[in-house]
């Protein structure tokens, strides 16, 4: 998740809103052309992006501090048990201590 004013997005983009299960507005960006994810805005979440880590120039650049979605998380998918860890999204914004 980065500050939405520290993303610089390049080229065209399209979206898709849904209601999530909390009733918050979630928004999918991805490519229109190839449909690849680009990122996503949670209503409760103003200002903030969650960034598909494949769209990084260099991925390895980035330490996580936190897991969202555990519940989500497929048994391949090995995560620091030292890092928070929440089932679902939480009440929780980034500047917030942990």
């Amino acid at each position: 998740m980065f500050a939405a004013d520290k993303i610089e997005v390049r080229g065209d983009v399209s979206e898709f809103r849904l209601d999530s299960d909390t009733g918050n507005i979630v928004t999918r960006t991805f490519c229109p052309k190839c449909g690849s994810p680009l990122f996503g805005r949670n209503s409760q979440m103003t200002g903030f992006v969650t960034v598909s880590v494949g769209t990084l120039e260099d991925p390895n650049t980035v330490t996580p501090q936190v897991v969202v979605f555990a519940r989500s998380r497929r048994q391949w998918d090995s995560v620091s048990g030292d890092l928070p860890t929440f089932e679902a999204q939480p009440n929780w914004r980034p500047e917030d201590p942990l």
